[in-house]
């Protein structure tokens, strides 16, 4: 008696004695030659799409490499970073977030090695760090301080000082963006700045606004003398401490407290330890407490808003994808990067961070 076949052995043949395992689309092509040559022609114009899709993603870099984005100097610059990949990736430009440390040397270090394509940045800090430490491209082209009677000794080596400014008032937002292309060192560019900002401010509660009528800080220099200011670590003998408040407003405070943990601060002006405190323009605080931030209208504080440095070798498109980034972020949203991805227990990480601020309406 002849048995049929068993269901798992629908794919062996035997053929001249021998058995043969037959493929499942063998077996296809034994009933229809026509099926095997339209999946044969599917799948070579799915491969042809895959390469193309594949070079298209690759194309951030004049040299075809994914664009590699360092997470840079802070928290709020690693959100950014984020934001940047994600922004790339969505338009099928292959990108990638990586770690290259915190130090503007390294980062700037990372950038002429080619390790990496982008890396975000604030103004100031930045425009400080190139001119004092780096070789500029193009050294004369940013002004050279002129000596003054004027000036104060304490205020050499400040933003201002570096950009040719009296010590009566300093640089804009606009001066320092425009003075960076020209300090940066050669083969480094500058993309477009943020409209947000993450300048120090001289803040104040509510309270203190009201009773002492305080509304900028040429209204503050009467009430130093009985305020106490509380300031970062290392802060206070800089060219944005004591020293710049008196040269600027002929602010001369009761006592300037250094608090290098920034919740120490907070708590100490919340508690009244000290009348006033430097916060980061984009400090949560501020909104949560109702802060007061005193406008600064000689331009004591040093100008930092998120810029992008990059090594000069990206795509006219990877450039215009990051510059839309950039212009989007607001002071509002350096703030919710604090919030989201700082202490000890974070709500987000940076990745999902970025992710949530891209969704924002805009």
């Amino acid at each position: 008696m002849t048995m049929a076949p068993h269901a798992g052995n629908a794919g062996t043949r035997f053929r001249g004695g021998r058995r043969v395992a037959l493929t499942g689309a063998a077996l296809m092509c034994a009933f229809s030659l026509s099926a095997c040559a339209t999946e044969a022609e599917e799948l070579a114009t799915d491969g042809a799409a895959q390469e193309a899709t594949a070079a298209a993603s690759s194309a951030g870099t004049r040299d075809g490499n994914p664009v590699a984005i360092a997470t840079g100097v802070n928290e709020q610059t690693r959100v950014a970073a984020h934001m940047y990949a994600q922004s790339l990736q969505d338009q099928g430009i292959a990108a990638t977030v990586v770690e290259a440390g915190t130090e503007r040397g390294g980062l700037i270090d990372a950038l002429e090695s080619g390790e990496v394509d982008v890396v975000p940045d604030f103004t100031g800090d930045l425009y400080v760090h190139v001119a004092e430490n780096e070789t500029r491209a193009t050294p004369s082209a940013t002004p050279t301080p002129v000596p003054s009677a004027s000036k104060d000794p304490g205020l050499v080596g400040s933003l201002g000082q570096l950009l040719g400014f009296s010590s009566e008032a300093g640089p804009s937002g606009d001066d320092v963006y425009g003075a960076l292309p020209d300090a940066m060192p050669e083969g480094l560019k500058i993309l477009n700045e943020s409209p947000g900002e993450n300048t120090d401010r001289f803040v104040v509660t509510a309270a203190t606004a009201v009773e002492l009528e305080l509304n900028d800080l040429t209204t503050v220099a009467e009430h130093c003398p009985d305020m106490n200011v509380g300031m970062p670590g290392n802060y206070a003998d800089t060219a944005q401490g004591i020293k710049g408040l008196k040269s600027y407003y002929d602010c001369v405070p009761k006592s300037s407290p250094e608090f290098p943990d920034y919740a120490e601060r907070v708590d100490a002006l919340l508690n009244d330890d000290v009348q006033a405190a430097v916060l980061p323009a984009s400090a949560p605080v501020i909104e949560d407490d109702d802060l007061t931030v005193l406008a600064d209208p000689n331009n004591l504080y040093r100008p930092e808003k998120l810029v992008p440095v990059t090594a000069g070798d990206l795509t006219a498109d990877a450039i215009s994808a990051i510059n839309g980034v950039t212009e989007g972020i607001r002071t509002q949203d350096l703030t919710m990067m604090t919030r989201l991805v700082t202490g000890q227990d974070p709500a987000m990480s940076p990745e999902e961070a970025a992710t949530f601020l891209r969704e924002q309406p805009r």
